[in-house]
């Protein structure tokens, strides 16, 4: 990890310095100042966590945030609240970090308190440690909760994504804000006897008034009907008239015998 690493480290260090009580007050410094590189606000010691939108986010740690045997601190970024929590157990120290909007916990810990006090103590004549401890924070207790953030973005652009790039999806020829006519049909591919369950949109055995007319006018036929005639206008162009009048072949010729086939 480069040096610049520790840009403004000394600086928060001896800061906060003055509210130490215990050794691993030290490491809760560090941790804040992690926080603090990556967009992390503290919000103070609140005995609530309804209160966080009261609580005003901010850089400064809170009064007497050292003087309890466990540490509790409330995090915010991004309009999310993320809980800080810090206990000894033996030699070591284990940090929680929480995200309570998601649930998502990450946890890190420093195997020796008093040696890693010491390495970020005196950082010049410790570099590697300290670069090693800063790079087991950043790695266990906060990418974590970056990388959650991120895959949730992800999802979210591959969502749209998929639906936008589906090949199976008939793409529109209209514009997004288009939309169909009450007599236009909004389905290019209906199923079969849907246009009967939707005479306005066209089509089916339903009476539809805006619908032409099949054929010429006829004789006798209502304006607008949907029904096919019940006769040939002419089957017979070569025959002069009509089926209105008699024609000869209507009538039984001169000495017909009925009882041929008797």
């Amino acid at each position: 990890m480069a040096e610049n690493s520790s840009k403004f480290w000394f600086l928060t260090f001896e800061y906060f310095k003055k509210d130490v009580n215990k050794p691993e007050d030290n490491l809760v410094i560090l941790v804040h100042w992690l926080l603090l590189r990556n967009n992390f606000q503290v919000l103070g010691l609140l005995d609530n966590e309804d209160k966080a939108n009261e609580a005003q986010p901010t850089d400064i740690l809170p009064t007497n945030w050292s003087q309890n045997e466990m540490h509790k601190l409330h995090y915010k970024r991004d309009n999310e609240l993320f809980l800080l929590s810090g206990v000894k157990a033996c030699d070591s120290f284990i940090f929680n970090f929480y995200n309570v909007m998601t649930k998502h916990v990450a946890s890190a810990a420093i195997g020796n308190i008093n040696s890693a006090v010491k390495w970020i103590s005196d950082v010049a004549n410790n570099k590697d440690k300290f670069y090693e401890i800063i790079c087991l924070l950043e790695t266990d207790l906060i990418h974590p909760m970056e990388k959650e953030n991120l895959d949730k973005k992800t999802i979210g652009t591959q969502t749209k994504k998929s639906v936008e790039d589906d090949p199976l999806v008939i793409p529109s020829a209209h514009p997004p804000s288009y939309r169909p006519g009450p007599f236009e049909p909004s389905n290019p591919f209906p199923s079969y006897g849907m246009p009967d369950l939707n005479p306005l949109g066209g089509g089916g055995m339903l009476f539809d008034p805006l619908m032409q007319r099949r054929g010429p006018n006829r004789p006798g036929v209502p304006p607008m009907a949907r029904f096919d005639p019940t006769r040939p206008i002419n089957p017979d162009p070569m025959m002069p008239g009509s089926f209105r009048g008699p024609r000869p072949d209507h009538m039984r010729p001169p000495d017909f015998d009925d009882s041929l086939y008797m």
